[in-house]
């Protein structure tokens, strides 16, 4: 329960930059966060809320080849920091994109690559014991009794944004200001209130969670998906976060929805996006500094909204069967979980096999791209559309460390669909027996068949060619079907 002191934490400075960790980072043109889930998502929110931020800050939590090959080829790797954050200072991911951007350090020439990177993790971890042995320039220890999804206001959030000149000053005075409002004990606490409403609508069977978001805050939507799935997705329950959804015919809702909208003063939101006869609860940030407080009502709304369906919030007991199973793929060599034959049959199947209170989960081990993105988004709407089922889409390996709890521990209503593709180029990592190539196969394997292993519906799907172009075909096929 420390996320309850973090914003008193933060107007005493622990968990932000000091003056000297400042110095440290001078003259680095780019802060890039290696993380995965709570470590790396608060910082994703930031850099899209403040893009205009010194220095530049960046999130890279994918291991996916053609992305990190990508940023390889593209950044000033003389001038950028590395920040490598893991609660656990074990996290699979960020340990080898530390690997692979020390390498590349070291291939331009610089010698004393400790000099750029940032260790983020608990105290006593193998990362935090590698740091005090000199493998880092800082090391900045994160409380131990703060689980990492509710850790948004501590160094793993508010480090980033002190070295990268966000209004720190202004979000510790928004924190500290809803901590209070939380506090009452009355119909005026704002954690109570939305806990209460969602748990309620979730009680009547309404467990989609969905949000419509100012443009702005879109991002904000990864860092909902995770603190919701994984802290009520389990024992067969949970809150289903639908985000990043496009707006769709009110008959397309069905009446397990409860819509929540988000939006930031001054900032022109979609006029169409009204749901007026289902339950429905308003939300509007003064300004972009107002997010710190948000943070904290959402943790504190999640921890109440679990407690009302039955569930314990502060833990995910369903996270590592999906690491052991990948662990596994990636030690025997073996493909892991058979293919589907084709995306259009896997989807056909969803469409003929949903049932009232099924949702279909996208999940693209794929670059990701506006483009992916907006096509996904075409077919999540013709998928609804069709059949009434609520959709989502993440990317992998991003969403295991998020809605993947709630796919094996949740209600047993979602179908997954996990979208891979053959590697057009590769990374390897230095060190290891595996690429980067290898871990996203072995891990998008290793969730199909966790979730196989729990009794739901996924599978594994190999797109052979252009994957937005196919995912657009089936996107067509099935409106001609309406």
């Amino acid at each position: 329960m420390g996320w309850l002191n973090l914003p008193e934490s933060m107007r005493l400075g622990i968990g932000l930059a000091n003056q000297s960790q400042r110095d440290a980072l001078d003259g680095f043109t780019s802060l890039n966060i290696l993380g995965m889930g709570g470590s790396s998502l608060t910082p994703e929110v930031l850099s899209s809320l403040f893009p205009e931020s010194v220095p530049e800050l960046n999130v890279f939590d994918t291991v996916n080849p053609a992305t990190i090959a990508e940023a390889l080829n593209s950044m000033e790797l003389s001038t950028a920091a590395f920040a490598v954050a893991s609660k656990s200072g074990t996290t699979i991911e960020p340990l080898s994109l530390e690997s692979v951007f020390r390498q590349a350090l070291s291939s331009v020439g610089v010698k004393d690559t400790f000099n750029h990177f940032v260790a983020i993790s608990n105290p006593g971890t193998p990362l935090a014991n590698r740091a005090k042995n000199g493998e880092f320039a800082i090391h900045i220890d994160t409380p131990a009794n703060v689980g990492g999804r509710f850790s948004a206001l501590s160094a793993f959030g508010m480090f980033p944004a002190s070295i990268c000149d966000m209004p720190k000053d202004e979000m510790t005075v928004r924190a500290m200001a809803m901590a209070d409002r939380c506090r009452a004990e009355n119909e005026n606490n704002p954690g109570v209130e939305l806990g209460l409403f969602m748990a309620r609508n979730a009680l009547k069977g309404r467990d989609k969670v969905t949000f419509a978001m100012s443009p702005s805050l879109e991002r904000f939507g990864l860092w909902l998906e995770q603190l919701l799935a994984e802290s009520t997705g389990k024992s067969g329950r949970g809150l289903i976060p639908i985000a990043g959804e496009a707006v769709l015919p009110t008959e397309s809702y069905r009446d397990d929805r409860q819509f929540i909208r988000i939006s930031l003063a001054g900032e022109e939101t979609d006029e169409s996006a009204t749901f007026d006869i289902h339950p429905t609860y308003d939300i509007e940030l003064p300004d972009r500094a107002a997010i710190a407080g948000e943070f904290f009502r959402w943790e504190f709304a999640t921890s109440v909204a679990a407690s009302g369906i039955g569930v314990y919030p502060f833990d995910q007991p369903d996270v590592e069967s999906a690491k052991q199973f990948a662990r596994a793929v990636l030690e025997s060599g073996a493909s892991g979980a058979g293919h589907a034959q084709t995306l259009s049959d896997a989807v056909r199947s969803a469409i003929a096999n949903g049932k009232t209170g099924d949702y279909v989960a996208i999940a693209a081990f794929l670059p990701e791209s506006d483009a992916l993105t907006n096509a996904a988004s075409g077919l999540r709407s013709a998928i609804s559309e069709s059949t009434g089922m609520a959709t989502t889409f993440g990317y992998g390996p991003r969403y295991l460390h998020s809605t993947g709890q709630l796919h094996k521990g949740g209600p047993n209503s979602v179908i997954l669909l996990a979208l891979t593709q053959n590697a057009s180029v590769d990374v390897d990592v230095p060190g290891q027996s595996y690429s980067l190539g290898d871990l996203l196969a072995a891990q998008a394997a290793g969730d199909v068949q966790a979730c196989r292993d729990k009794g739901r519906r996924a599978q594994l799907i190999k797109i052979e060619s252009d994957a937005i172009g196919e995912i657009e075909s089936v996107t067509a096929m099935i409106r001609q079907e309406l």
